[in-house]
């Protein structure tokens, strides 16, 4: 599976076109774009949990080598990756010196892009997060699971944070107070009851959109979590306006 976790990344640019490139590379994270390297400075400044920055080189008033460079006074974990169209030797091992972690030309090749960005995710996970990290992880993999439903699954997420998935399950219990298993099936009961309440699909269609095998599971399953059949929830929600007439 190619889904990544969702993670805020900045890219600091002063063409427009290049943040929107990469807002569309990378659409399973946000990405947050400046266009002035001083104001970035000040955003990653403040507390945060930003991992990526894409920098470019060339940029009126605060050029990218200067921003690296005060950025690495402060802060020396952050992954960047640095952004030219005008690629030479001098600005490779300038960067470098100054402790770029990659460097990629303009026009971008897409799948380089989601390759670097998976790789650099996956080498700034710690082994054992601290308490805040394990609360982060717990957000993004419940963001995870409401961008993906059925196709979500705990050994993508396992590999993804690289931790087992023993693991995994008892942080997201702890810090949920639910087991991945039970928060999944809960966001496919209410994406179940949006579309009984809100659009014309049976409930074989609505089964086959959740990702059951068959309807008669997801009636199951629906009836012990709801107390009620899906035609019947419909029914008691169409009724529900008129109940005072």
């Amino acid at each position: 599976m190619g889904v990544m976790l969702f993670e805020k990344i900045i890219v600091i640019d002063d063409d427009d076109r290049v943040i929107k490139s990469l807002k569309m590379a990378l659409p399973d994270h946000e990405i947050i774009g400046f266009n002035n390297g001083l104001e970035a400075l000040s955003f990653l400044d403040r507390p945060n949990n930003i991992r990526i920055v894409f920098l470019d080189v060339m940029m009126p008033k605060l050029d990218g080598m200067t921003v690296l460079e005060r950025l690495r006074k402060f802060n020396k974990n952050i992954a960047v990756i640095m952004m030219t169209a005008y690629g030479s030797q001098d600005i490779v091992v300038q960067a470098l010196r100054l402790h770029a972690d990659d460097f990629i030309e303009k026009p971008f090749d897409i799948h380089d892009i989601r390759e670097k960005v998976r790789g650099f995710l996956r080498e700034k996970e710690g082994i054992f997060p601290s308490d805040r990290d394990q609360s982060e992880h717990v957000e993004r993999i419940k963001r995870y699971l409401e961008r993906n439903g059925s196709d979500a699954s705990l050994e993508h997420v396992a590999t993804e944070l690289r931790m087992s998935t023993k693991y995994i399950s008892r942080m997201f219990n702890k810090k949920s107070g639910s087991s991945f298993r039970d928060y999944k099936m809960n966001l496919k009961i209410d994406k179940a009851k949006q579309m009984l309440m809100s659009s014309s699909y049976s409930v074989v269609e609505i089964s086959d959109k959740l990702g059951y095998l068959n309807p008669e599971s997801f009636m199951r399953i629906f009836k012990r979590k709801t107390k009620f059949t899906p035609s019947e929830y419909r029914d008691q929600f169409l009724r529900k306006p008129h109940d005072h007439d």
